[in-house]
């Protein structure tokens, strides 16, 4: 398993400590985390950024965030082989709805 997340600093990541931590107790899981300020040693810096990262045949992938977040996820995830039907989404960000209504 491969966790990835992307935030605008390490200080705005919630749970920042518990996310590797946890990630680190799962066997053969890695995680890759990216900052657009404030990266860390062994942090990446800049958005999300799926060049080198590799992506397994039959990947499922589950994306949570804005949709220009991830829309870029999705996109760079096609290019990378995964199915669009093997892409999961949860929108987090503000209630679409309400553009419509």
């Amino acid at each position: 398993m491969t966790v990835l997340h992307a935030d605008r600093s390490p200080a705005d990541h919630a749970l920042r400590t518990d996310h590797r931590a946890l990630t680190h107790e799962l066997p053969d899981t890695e995680a890759h985390f990216w900052y657009e300020a404030g990266a860390e040693p062994g942090d990446r810096e800049g958005r999300l950024d799926l060049e080198g990262i590799p992506v397994a045949p039959g990947t499922t992938a589950y994306l949570c965030g804005p949709l220009p977040f991830m829309r870029a996820a999705r996109e760079q995830l096609i290019a990378k082989g995964v199915a669009p039907a093997d892409i999961n989404y949860e929108v987090f960000g503000p209630d679409l709805w309400l553009a419509s209504a």
